[in-house]
């Protein structure tokens, strides 16, 4: 009698263990060939559940290797990389112009942030070599009558919209930044390098420290938790060795009981 005890003892301690090993059935998936991993907060839409993703994190799977994502105010970009330690997303457009998409850029209905912006004026000049020979155009917005021009606010707006350049005011535009970025008002740019943004919501960053997955602590709430790092029906080696150690013990002790 004593030895059924022992073994439903046993039973017992391993309820934990396979719960909690079983509590996240969220895997990481992949657009392709691409090497940036989706995971939570992200998920791949058609790909993994509804309850996989945080809202506002949709992803779509446009081609074997092009992640994009869709931003409410600002429509979809192509997604570059995704670092889930710091929490930021590296975006651009896949058609290759992205200052004509600055024009319009809106984070409003997004969990995605900008930690400043930068204001730029766009100007509009008749081709001049001259010109040419001293700033830089924005080719996809410029044609071959006119170029396209964009600086910061200072003398260089002064200078430009002279008489003697033939250049008129075309645009503002206001570009996302994360981290500061030095812009001097006596250049021009063509602000074709990618958009990166953050979110603070959800902040999965305690579980990617200790190397556990994120998710919703339960179908109940926007909460989320840590779990155990699963990759499909993987269990992490350490886990899965505790619970091959449980499982043999009780093995033994239903032998002994038998017996």
């Amino acid at each position: 009698m004593e030895a059924y005890k022992v073994v439903f003892c046993h039973f017992f301690f391993l309820i934990p263990l396979l719960s909690s090993a079983a509590s996240n059935n969220c895997s990481t998936s992949y657009c392709g060939r691409s090497f940036n991993r989706v995971q939570f907060p992200f998920r791949l839409i058609d790909q993994q559940p509804k309850n996989c993703g945080y809202d506002g994190f949709d992803l779509r799977c446009a081609s074997q290797s092009t992640l994009l994502i869709n931003l409410p105010s600002s429509g979809e970009f192509s997604v570059r990389s995704i670092d889930y330690r710091s929490q930021t997303i590296q975006i651009y457009d896949p058609l290759n112009c992205l200052p004509a998409r600055l024009l319009t850029f809106n984070l409003s209905n997004s969990p995605f942030l900008a930690s400043n912006f930068e204001n730029f004026t766009l100007f509009s000049c008749p081709n001049d070599e001259r010109l040419a020979s001293y700033y830089e155009p924005i080719d996809c917005l410029s044609n071959t009558s006119f170029s396209v021009l964009a600086t910061r606010p200072g003398s260089m707006v002064t200078f430009m919209t002279s008489n003697r350049t033939g250049c008129w005011i075309s645009g503002h535009l206001r570009v996302p930044l994360v981290l500061f970025r030095r812009y001097d008002s006596e250049f021009t740019y063509q602000l074709d390098e990618d958009i990166t943004l953050k979110w603070d919501t959800p902040n999965c960053k305690r579980c990617e420290a200790v190397g556990s997955s994120c998710g919703y602590a339960n179908s109940n709430t926007n909460m989320t938790t840590c779990f155990s790092n699963l990759s499909g029906s993987r269990i992490r080696p350490r886990l899965f060795g505790i619970i091959v150690f449980a499982m043999a013990i009780l093995a033994m002790t239903a032998s002994v009981a038998i017996a």
